[in-house]
């Protein structure tokens, strides 16, 4: 079974995908990221698609050379492969999760916006559109509020109008020459819904100790799940592990919860790639009662991605996220969030943030 999201949408089976990209390099190139953006985000919520920051690297390291190129092939963790081998794997990948005959929707988009008579070469469109499928759009980036409203259109039409407002005006001037931009959207129904009538108000104790009203929803059934241990021996050294299946069991949303009152910040950094697949393959299924509240959580934010590619000064980028966790299904555009809750049968409960892996 394959794990979309934070740890990640690029968790995924390499088989049939021909290359020795492995599924650990994948995975450690976005607890990489997680721990990037944990580091200077404080007490935020983190949204991020690994995906979606590996295609915009991807294109990015196309049209790279020198020291550069070294940089990003080095900080994504593409040290072991042959030059270029990377570009196969991505499109493969691509390729793969958007399957017509899934029975989910995914959706990837890729465009480049460039300056009017900015001159690119002619092997590098050929190559982004070989790889990335890649939309080339020539623009005046002097004339920055019609720029910032077509790039919008674009993302709004490429993510059936969840993501708006990508892009200001302020991020265009005369002296921008290109713009890469990748849009991801996901929507999957849980292989076994939660009814409406079973939604219950409840608190919600957050990482400050305060407490607020949320709607829980709620089923019990036979689930993926387990507890382990960090080494600790401490009480709160336990930590539940819970998959939640999608329609046609390809996908799964993958919760974790500390198993005693102790805050978040103790178990993510005992993150690790290995020990995420550690938990995929440990958990076991059996009858647990299931508390995760209603999302819909939109966030925005810009992150210099000198924390984690440190030669790259000149890169700047926008994040855009929202995310739906209702009844039916999950609506994800570029997302991950935190703050889900559940509990095995004649186990204690309790309302706090979480992890969760979709």
């Amino acid at each position: 079974m394959a794990f979309l999201g934070l740890f990640s949408l690029l968790v995924l089976q390499s088989l049939a995908l021909g290359t020795t990209f492995t599924d650990e390099t994948i995975a450690e190139l976005s607890v990489n990221m997680y721990n990037h953006l944990r580091a200077t985000g404080e007490d935020e919520n983190i949204l991020f698609s690994p995906l979606s920051v590996t295609l915009a690297m991807g294109m990015l390291e196309l049209g790279a050379q020198g020291s550069t190129l070294k940089e990003i092939r080095h900080s994504m963790g593409y040290d072991s492969l042959r030059n270029g081998e990377e570009f196969s794997f991505l499109k493969d990948l691509s390729h793969m999760v958007t399957a017509e005959d899934s029975q989910y929707v995914m959706k990837i988009a890729n465009s480049l916006f460039v300056q009017n008579g900015f001159h690119i070469s002619e092997e590098f469109l050929q190559l982004i559109k070989k790889y990335f499928n890649a939309e080339i759009n020539h623009v005046d980036f002097s004339q920055n509020v019609a720029v910032a409203n077509y790039i919008n259109k674009w993302v709004e039409n490429n993510t059936n109008s969840l993501l708006k407002d990508l892009v200001s005006p302020r991020d265009f001037d005369a002296v921008t020459h290109l713009a890469l931009i990748n849009a991801v959207y996901f929507k999957g129904s849980w292989k076994s819904q939660f009814r409406p009538e079973n939604t219950r108000t409840f608190s919600f104790t957050k990482d400050d100790e305060s407490e607020v009203q949320i709607p829980m929803m709620y089923q019990q059934g036979e689930f993926y799940y387990g507890e382990f241990s960090d080494g600790s021996n401490e009480a709160g050294g336990i930590y539940q592990v819970l998959e939640i299946p999608y329609e046609g069991d390809v996908i799964s949303m993958m919760l974790v919860l500390s198993r005693q009152e102790v805050p978040l910040a103790t178990l993510e950094p005992l993150v690790k790639a290995q020990l995420i697949e550690e938990w995929a393959n440990s958990v076991k299924k059996q009858k647990v009662e299931v508390y995760l509240p209603r999302i819909k959580s939109l966030l925005g934010m810009q992150k210099d991605c000198c924390s984690i590619f440190p030669t790259l000064t000149f890169v700047v980028s926008d994040f855009s996220f929202v995310i739906r966790v209702n009844h039916p299904a999950t609506l994800k555009c570029l997302s991950t969030n935190k703050a889900l809750q559940f509990h095995a049968l004649k186990e204690n409960w309790w309302h706090k943030p979480s992890d969760f892996v979709l």
